[in-house]
């Protein structure tokens, strides 16, 4: 690591040691353009992962959790020691087309006022992934209960939530990006602050990025900035079994009270209730009439939803920064 670098790459890892090799394979060949260091914070891993870092790059600094601490924690910490100008936040499981640092490097060198920014995320064949959306509100909350966003996918009303109608082939400010590859400007890092840790997994990259538009900063999205995702290596399958089910709706509360009110959790419980009402008997009758792994495990998502919005208590009192 040099003391004057550009760039400040921050990863976290947990059991993707294959997908962590390449991410950093791609920033390797980045280094012959532009001045950066890297620091992976492992999450502790059983696949070896700490072991190749060691072995294979002994350019990056290396971090070793006794457990998983989620993202925002081990990201803060990497945060924490970064000297770069310009600090990314970047997934195991990506690989950085050439130039894309450089590029939203040079972007953030020109507009002072951008926060952050952030690359068009490709899927492995090429296909421009949806990294784009805005920031949930009760109204988008009504339009996702009552289906008005697939409705109207193309509405900027009712499809404000999603933003599928967003043109991926322009550059643009938006309100949060996902955070698989996120650079941040490092005075906007300490003005803004890091990420919060009570979100320790969801909504700690919409949380930032809502602080950071409160607060004058916009982010941009940069399409000539490109990185391959591998979306939901890291996570899915851990997903698809819901083990991190009540950490995302609690997250989802969290977010409203913490930048809206404790009265909006109150009506997002209630819309959910509605909702998934609605969905639980739907996917109820289609698993029936048409079983397969999809319609079971869209039932079983829909029924656990309905029955979380019927819990009895409210996230714990939000901590101020």
């Amino acid at each position: 690591m040099t003391k004057d670098a550009d760039i400040s790459v921050i990863i976290v890892n947990l059991n993707t040691s294959d997908l962590l090799e390449a991410c950093l394979r791609s920033l390797e060949i980045e280094r012959n353009s532009v001045s950066l260091e890297a620091h992976v914070v492992d999450n502790g891993s059983t696949d070896g992962s700490p072991d190749m870092v060691r072995r294979l790059f002994p350019w990056v600094k290396l971090t070793v959790n006794a457990r998983n601490e989620g993202f925002a924690r081990p990201n803060n910490v990497g945060l924490a020691e970064a000297r770069g100008r310009f600090l990314l936040l970047l997934n195991s499981d990506t690989v950085v087309r050439p130039g894309a640092l450089n590029t939203m490097a040079r972007f953030l060198e020109k507009h002072p006022d951008a926060s952050a920014c952030g690359p068009r995320l490709l899927y492995p064949d090429g296909r421009t992934q949806r990294s784009v959306k805005g920031f949930p509100t009760l109204f988008t909350h009504v339009c996702d209960m009552l289906f008005l966003d697939a409705l109207f996918p193309n509405s900027r009303v009712f499809g404000r939530g999603e933003q599928r109608y967003f043109d991926y082939s322009r550059a643009a400010s938006v309100d949060h990006l996902m955070a698989a590859a996120f650079m941040i400007r490092r005075e906007a890092y300490e003005k803004v602050g890091p990420l919060d840790e009570q979100f320790a997994i969801y909504y700690n990259d919409m949380d930032w990025c809502f602080r950071a538009k409160a607060t004058g900063w916009s982010i941009w999205y940069l399409p000539d900035a490109e990185v391959i995702h591998y979306l939901g290596k890291t996570v899915g399958t851990i997903n698809r079994q819901f083990a991190f089910f009540d950490m995302l709706y609690n997250n989802v509360l969290l977010f409203y009270q913490k930048h809206y009110g404790r009265g909006t959790v109150v009506a997002y419980r209630l819309l959910m209730v509605a909702g998934f009402a609605m969905r639980a008997c739907g996917w109820t009758v289609a698993a029936l009439l048409r079983p397969s792994e999809g319609t079971r495990h869209m039932r079983r998502f829909s029924w656990k939803s309905l029955l979380f919005g019927l819990k009895c208590w409210e996230p714990a009192r939000v901590k101020e920064l």
